[in-house]
């Protein structure tokens, strides 16, 4: 079983240390995990920080190779305990991050890039404190049509190798909006896949979104429009923001995943990918 969405106490909204997943990871009977901290890089927002113990700093480059050490310690250390650790981030997307992003990777040695919506126009909408200032003014169409073309742009981006949480709006819009937020328009979604399948990338199943909402990212509906359009490469990841949620749904998730054909999820070394059959 491997877990591909992660994040320590190096993320400001995560708690945990390395050490801490990684003895977890052993216990639970994980063979693989990647971490995958935020890199937030908005200027237009505050949060474009790493965490060091309880010190926060400006996620720089050498922040960055700080945390790589990190990680590339604990993978030394606990393959002798029968795990296999990948250096991954998660990175929320906006338009034009694409140099910043270049510059802020030049001779990283990442497994792995998870590419996510976090904030559309600047706002979190995955964030209770601030989804509301962006749902007040958008009708439900109008969050998803820009929701998914923000999907697109991360897509035709080239650079990420999954795509995480695809409906990650449901988090807090379900209670805005009501039922009409499931209904992500047809001619969009098949957009959105014609594109994933041409690059040859991967879009998530997040279990936190079965802890949260008892559903995963993404729904049914979704998945299924995946299926329908030939999507066969996946990943799965806990999103766990502290220890006790590693793993948890991984299971529910890949018998989630084999209900709609997959039988295999995607694992990565040096950002190459790997079939893992399940």
């Amino acid at each position: 079983m491997i877990d591909y969405h992660i994040h320590t106490n190096h993320s400001i909204d995560a708690e945990g240390n390395i050490d801490e997943y990684c003895t977890q990871g052993v216990k639970v009977g994980l063979d693989e995990i990647c971490f995958t901290n935020h890199c937030e890089l908005d200027p237009q927002r505050n949060d474009a920080l790493i965490q060091f113990g309880n010190h926060q700093q400006a996620f720089t480059r050498k922040a960055l190779l700080r945390m790589q050490n990190e990680i590339m310690e604990a993978k030394e250390k606990y393959k002798k305990h029968g795990l296999t650790v990948k250096f991954g981030l998660e990175v929320g997307y906006f338009e034009g991050i694409e140099p910043q992003l270049q510059k802020l990777l030049h001779g990283i040695e990442l497994d792995f890039l998870l590419g996510s919506i976090h904030c559309l126009n600047s706002v979190c909408i995955d964030s209770s404190k601030e989804c509301t200032t962006y749902f007040t003014k958008y009708t439900v169409h109008e969050l998803l049509d820009n929701y998914y073309s923000a999907i697109k742009e991360l897509v035709e981006s080239h650079m990420f190798d999954s795509i995480g949480h695809l409906d990650v709006y449901k988090k807090y819009g379900l209670a805005f909006y009501g039922d009409a937020i499931k209904k992500a328009p047809r001619d969009v979604l098949t957009g959105v896949f014609r594109l994933i399948k041409e690059n040859n990338i991967a879009f998530e199943i997040n279990t936190a979104g079965f802890r949260l909402l008892d559903e995963f990212y993404p729904a049914r509906s979704i998945i299924q429009h995946a299926r329908n359009h030939g999507i066969t490469r996946i990943t799965i990841g806990s999103d766990a923001h502290k220890v006790a949620d590693l793993g948890v749904g991984l299971q529910e998730g890949i018998e989630y995943a084999k209900s709609f054909g997959f039988d295999a999820v995607y694992a990565f070394e040096k950002r190459r990918p790997i079939r893992v059959k399940i």
